[in-house]
């Protein structure tokens, strides 16, 4: 009678817990903020291939099903509205952070790159997040940097959230796209890791920057390490990364923060 009885009650709050928590299962659940944004989208497509629980962040659902259709969990959240994100990153177990204004002027990069992020990283520890990878953007730590003259100091911004991401307690990965960004196809380019925010030498795929990414998420190698991947001949298309060796090589404290 008492195991009938457990099970009963096992059932019945299995029926009622998230869809999104019922059906969890693979290598675990990976929330995406700015998951319909050119760089979001391809995170979701190679951590889907990946064999991961996509839960997408969406400002808009009606927006976000004409982009996923149907294979991906939406919730509706924003970054700039704190009280929304308790809901989106319940029960997950990992953050990939591709937020940022859009350029359109709706928000600031104050508003979202830094107050955005903020928000973000303090929900996720809240919800116990085992990592956090955001993706900023090479130039960062420019005393000057053309970029910050026309675009609100995005780049100033974005540093002040990287500096608070690594002393929030979380595991974490910063990835910073080194040049400019482009919609190439992912594997098409040699790309190298470096530490030194040094000056962009050519564009970089955001596909690549999207793979490197989910790589980062599997790979403790990696954690709480800053660095730069861009474009150059001197390295190796994505498919031919060692992963281990690669973000093995970087350092934790290193001179680029």
């Amino acid at each position: 009678m008492t195991k009938k009885l457990l099970l009963i009650i096992f059932f019945m709050e299995l029926a009622t817990m998230p869809l999104f928590q019922a059906y969890a299962g693979g290598k675990g659940i990976v929330v995406v903020a700015g998951a319909t944004g050119r760089m979001g989208r391809l995170v979701v497509k190679h951590l889907k291939a990946e064999g991961y629980e996509v839960r997408a962040m969406v400002r808009s659902l009606e927006k976000g099903r004409q982009v996923f259709g149907v294979d991906v969990t939406l919730v509706r959240a924003d970054v700039t509205e704190p009280t929304t994100l308790p809901p989106l990153l319940a029960g997950a177990d990992f953050v990939i952070s591709a937020i940022g204004v859009s350029g359109r002027g709706e928000a600031s990069p104050k508003d979202v790159d830094y107050g955005g992020s903020l928000a973000l990283i303090d929900a996720s520890k809240s919800a116990g997040i085992k990592k956090f990878i955001m993706v900023t953007s090479g130039g960062v730590t420019w005393w000057i940097h053309p970029v910050n003259w026309f675009s609100g100091g995005v780049l100033k911004w974005k540093r002040k959230a990287e500096q608070y991401l690594r002393v929030s307690g979380l595991t974490h990965v910063i990835v910073r796209p080194n040049g400019g960004l482009t919609d190439k196809p992912g594997n098409s380019n040699k790309i190298i890791f470096t530490q030194n925010d040094g000056f962009p030498s050519s564009s970089i795929s955001r596909e690549d920057v999207a793979i490197v990414c989910v790589k980062a998420l599997v790979h403790k190698e990696a954690n709480n390490k800053t660095f730069e991947v861009k474009n150059s001949g001197d390295g190796l298309v994505t498919s031919a990364v060692d992963w281990t060796k690669s973000f093995g090589a970087m350092i934790v404290q290193s001179d680029n923060f």
